[in-house]
């Protein structure tokens, strides 16, 4: 799934769920194929994001875009620490991939505690460095099995999220190993499917998300804690009920798979897909701002976003009109919209509201 601001939906996109006007209104159901008029019609009705299929038509970015990407990911590959974090990184996606090709394709028995102290020597080697998590994992974008590279992503996430909960030690290990096999299901899914360079059918969208239920069966047999298991279940349902596959509302959603659904939002936005280029996480802050709360427990959403905004504390950013500087402040109103300084200036981005963060250097 993709969840993009209106002004980036472009024709041939096809919606994932039920998109409402502010009054409630049903104005564009799921599976919908977007249209210039459709597009048009949900800016006019205030729509500030919507949900669509996570593969589309591949949409071609400018060179200027792509250099401005590489030259960001340049300068965080000159940090001293980066080579050592890469090197414990590429060995935990090496070693999740054939522990989890061994379960679904020879029956083995899954190793939780063995996925576990994979996954914390890998944060180690990240607590070893000053660059956060986040801008750490931006770099981490370009492997070729992305069900590993995301699963692993989203487990560091809720590792250093459980923290900021002030989870107990066994609820952050239970956290981060539903993060591990949260999307364990996609396994289960034809590559030819799952895979498919161009748009999918109604029909392969529709057997791409039955990858939630396909993991739970996987985990259940293999008797794993049931938080584990709910959280492959429901990791993309929604508190207020516009989720699949089953559309559970609020509480109903088991609260390890809502901690999980945040983190791997989070983590899936900011990632590169065919039909586009990360995103940069301040929009994305921007957009659970604006529709979040309605979708996701705020007692999560809200420790989540505030502590990834301080997490960007004092980095230097590229704004949308060309100047860069440093993030001196935080607008706890408007998380999404710090304070910068330029060379020359201080801008206040909750008030210069034309203005955004495009990239994080």
């Amino acid at each position: 799934m993709a969840t993009l601001f209106t002004s980036e939906l472009e024709e041939g996109m096809v919606t994932l769920t039920d998109t409402y006007s502010n009054s409630g209104k049903l104005i564009v159901p799921k599976d919908t194929v977007l249209t210039k008029s459709i597009i048009q019609m949900l800016s006019g009705n205030d729509v500030v994001f919507v949900d669509i299929s996570d593969i589309v038509e591949p949409i071609v970015e400018s060179q200027e875009n792509d250099l401005s990407s590489a030259l960001d990911t340049e300068k965080i590959k000159e940090k001293p620490q980066y080579k050592k974090f890469v090197h414990r990184y590429e060995k935990s996606i090496s070693e999740m991939g054939d522990h989890l090709n061994d379960i679904v394709y020879k029956n083995a028995p899954i190793d939780v505690d063995m996925m576990l102290q994979n996954t914390m020597t890998t944060m180690k080697a990240l607590n070893d460095s000053p660059l956060s998590i986040f801008t750490m994992l931006s770099t981490m974008k370009n492997y070729d099995d992305s069900t590993f590279n995301h699963s692993l992503n989203v487990a560091l996430i809720c590792n250093i999220f459980a923290d900021w909960l002030n989870l107990s030690e066994d609820d952050k290990k239970l956290i981060t190993a539903c993060g591990l096999f949260h999307d364990v299901g996609k396994m289960l899914i034809p590559d030819a499917i799952l895979k498919k360079p161009g748009r999918l059918t109604k029909d392969e969208f529709d057997i791409i998300k039955t990858h939630p239920v396909k993991g739970y069966q996987l985990l259940q047999k293999n008797k794993l804690d049931p938080h584990i298991q709910y959280a492959a279940l429901m990791h993309h349902e929604k508190c207020d009920g516009s989720g699949y596959p089953i559309g559970l509302k609020g509480n109903q959603i088991d609260w390890c798979a809502q901690i999980v659904t945040i983190a791997d939002i989070y983590e899936a936005m900011t990632a590169k897909r065919v039909y586009r280029g990360p995103i940069s996480p301040f929009k994305v802050i921007n957009m659970f701002e604006e529709d979040g709360l309605k979708k996701y427990n705020p007692k999560y959403l809200l420790t989540f976003l505030e502590h990834v905004v301080n997490s960007y504390m004092n980095c230097k950013v590229r704004l949308s009109n060309g100047e860069e500087g440093d993030i001196v402040f935080i607008n706890k109103v408007r998380l999404s919209k710090p304070m910068v300084k330029t060379k020359n200036n201080f801008i206040d981005l909750s008030k210069q509201t034309d203005i955004n963060i495009d990239s994080i250097l």
